[in-house]
Parts: C-alpha cells; sequence; structure tokens
C-alpha cells in the first residue's frame, strides 16, 4: 500500500475512494501534471504548480484550493512518508471536475488527487525508434491542446499503431499536416546546432521541460514539416522524465 492525498486528507491506496459519479471518470473532465523528484528535491515545482493552476482554470474553469506552498508540503509529506529509497519519484496530481449535477455540468468542488511513486532514472531511458502517424492529428490553433488533459486517447491508439509499425513511439501530426509532438513527450529537431520545436499553435503541450530548453538552449519556435523532421541533424522527444531523448525515424 501506499499513502494518497485526496481533498485535504492523507489516505492508504487499498480501497475505492472516487464516486463513480466523478466527472472525470464520467466524461473525462479534468487535467493531470507529472513532477520528477530527485533524491528528494522537488523538480521544477513552482513551474509545476502554475501549470496545474493554468489548465485547470482553461479545463475545468476553476484553480485549485491550495496555494504553492501547501503543494509543495503536499509533495514533500508523500515522499517522506511513503519512505522511497529510490532516488527518482514522480509526483502525479490529477484534477477533476468532480460529481456534478449532470454531463458538461460545471463544477463548483473539485476531485484533487497526488500521488506518488518510483521512477526511472531519466539517463537511463533508451533512444526512441519512433512512427509518424498522421491518423489521429491533434488540432493546430485550439488552446485545450496546450493544456494536459486527462483524455489521451488520441496517444493511445498512436503508440498502438506505431508499434505495429516496429517502433516503440509515435510522432503525431496535426491539423495543418505539420509535426506535432510524440505522444508523452515535446519534440525537438537539431539543425546546425540550433534546437527547434513547434510552436503552441501547432496544438502541442505546453511541456515544463519543453519551455526550460527554449530558455536555457536557446531554442527556437518554428513549424515543422514532415519532409524537415525527417532531414534534421538529430531528433529529440523531451518530458520530465526523459529528459532530452535521442530519437530516430522509422
Amino acid at each position: 500500500m501506499s499513502l494518497l492525498f485526496l481533498n485535504d486528507d492523507y489516505i492508504e491506496d487499498s480501497s475505492p475512494f472516487i464516486s463513480h459519479r466523478d466527472s472525470g471518470f464520467t466524461t473525462g473532465i479534468g487535467i493531470f501534471d507529472s513532477m520528477l523528484v530527485e533524491n528528494r528535491k522537488l523538480i521544477y515545482a513552482a513551474e509545476h504548480f502554475e501549470r496545474i493552476v493554468h489548465d485547470s482554470k482553461a479545463v475545468i474553469g476553476i484553480k485549485p484550493y491550495f496555494s504553492f506552498e501547501k503543494f509543495e508540503e503536499i509533495c514533500n509529506t508523500l515522499i517522506e512518508k511513503n519512505n522511497f529509497k529510490e532516488n527518482y519519484v514522480r509526483i502525479r496530481t490529477t484534477i477533476t471536475g468532480g460529481v456534478v449535477k449532470a454531463p458538461l455540468f460545471p463544477t463548483h468542488t473539485p476531485t484533487i488527487l497526488i500521488d506518488a511513486r518510483a521512477s526511472a532514472n531519466p539517463e537511463n531511458v533508451k533512444p526512441a525508434n519512433c512512427v509518424i502517424i498522421t491518423d489521429f492529428p491533434r488540432i493546430a490553433g485550439c488552446v485545450l491542446e496546450n493544456c494536459k488533459r486527462l483524455d489521451y486517447s488520441r496517444s493511445y491508439a498512436a503508440r498502438r499503431a506505431a508499434e505495429k509499425l516496429g517502433g516503440d513511439e509515435a510522432i503525431l501530426t496535426n491539423t495543418d499536416g505539420n509535426i506535432a509532438c510524440g505522444t508523452t513527450s515535446n519534440l525537438f529537431i537539431e539543425e546546425k546546432g540550433v534546437l527547434i520545436t513547434p510552436p503552441l499553435s501547432d496544438g502541442v503541450l505546453a511541456g515544463v521541460t519543453r519551455q526550460k530548453l527554449i530558455e536555457e538552449r536557446d531554442g527556437k519556435e518554428e513549424s515543422i514539416s514532415i519532409d524537415r523532421l525527417k532531414a534534421a541533424d538529430k531528433i529529440y522527444l523531451t518530458n520530465s522524465f526523459i529528459g532530452l531523448r535521442p530519437s530516430s525515424i522509422l
């Protein structure tokens, strides 16, 4: 068993604890965030909390009821009380619309669940063999695509399609026919030493690691066609748990 934070309480994960009428379960109304912990240190905690607040307001219409300081306290309590021996831990925050009167009714009391589990060392992640999948495009120009929403059905379908073609990861296109992202990651190409990633307007997630790479490596935001991707000097997928993962196109 492990300890979870659910709606102002710490509970064991040994029994059901979310209503079957929760709108996150019935209609997929909700967001989530995954944050890396290294040697008990929260990595980019402020940036992750900022995204949680933004995405909650954009998708659900309500922001978390606790402050950043409370968020830090919850995460640190989970790390301490779960007594992790591993150097790396994943903190996942899930916020749904909670129980509402009927489907798509506005929420007043969201469900907030935060849990922690051991995670792999990002340096041990192997390069990805990718297949470009065009059947499940992300929507260019849709601001909801920038949010980390619960619905990952397109990513799930795309990865299964890539696996059938011999890959272990899919790269999704968008509705304009340009490259968008991996199934659970942002994408960068390298051209003459410059890192380039699709702009948010191309329907990609506003990833924390993506933004850090833009800031720290002077990355550029430009649309990437399929041909440009294939001609790139290097290709990377990136998120909080894989770092800058070298990738290739099958």
